[in-house]
């Protein structure tokens, strides 16, 4: 039990939300309980729809609310990363030092993997180093290519070696990802449409059928 409960929490990091593991797995719970009760009476066979419902929630609920949200959050901070990166680069060459770079670099751009960067400003200003406010970040990054990067600025920060080629090739990788996706979404677009089309024609047959038979 403490196992998942951690692993929750690390999720719940990834997915940017400051929240106790135990308050959402209390939430999971009681929101399974008013399901139940509300489909056990709000139906003459929901003695038999209540847990079937109910165990297919609990299941997915997680699934739903967050490990899909990690992954969507994954896919912005990477996108953002292709607006954010190279001006932290150019900022560094131009002869500032990773902090100053990251100031700069969270004043000019503003989206989601920026405002990331600002918590590790926040972080060095209540007294933390920038190892250990990047340290940080990484556990707040769902992205494994965004966390190399984060990787190569600590390394930077301890040896002074530059980073901008193996940046850049991180980008390259990410600029590929997308292209990736965005042909694959439209790949699937017409597979997309034919499932929801049957679904929502099982969905009103089977709305029928229980008007006629249980009603």
């Amino acid at each position: 039990m403490n196992n998942k409960v951690s692993t929750l929490q690390k999720k719940l990091k990834l997915l940017g939300i400051n929240m106790k593991a135990n308050v959402f797995v209390t939430f999971k719970i009681i929101s399974s309980l008013v399901l139940f009760i509300i489909l056990l009476f709000i139906s003459k066979v929901g003695y038999l729809l209540a847990p079937i419902i109910t165990v297919i929630y609990y299941v997915l609920v997680e699934y739903i609310f967050i490990d899909l949200e990690i992954y969507k959050r994954s896919l912005r901070l990477e996108y953002d990363a292709l607006e954010f990166f190279p001006v932290f680069l150019l900022s560094l060459n131009g002869g500032r030092n990773i902090k100053k770079a990251i100031i700069l670099s969270t004043s000019i751009v503003n989206n989601s993997l920026s405002k990331e960067f600002e918590k590790v400003l926040n972080d060095i200003n209540i007294g933390k180093s920038l190892e250990e406010a990047l340290l940080l970040l990484e556990d707040r990054i769902p992205s494994e290519i965004i966390n190399n990067i984060i990787l190569n600025i600590r390394e930077a920060n301890r040896f002074g070696n530059s980073i901008s080629d193996s940046v850049n090739r991180h980008l390259e990788l990410i600029e590929e990802k997308y292209q990736k996706n965005v042909i694959k979404n439209y790949k699937y677009v017409p597979l997309k449409l034919t499932i929801v089309s049957i679904s929502f024609v099982f969905i009103m047959i089977s709305f029928l059928i229980f008007i006629t038979y249980f009603i």
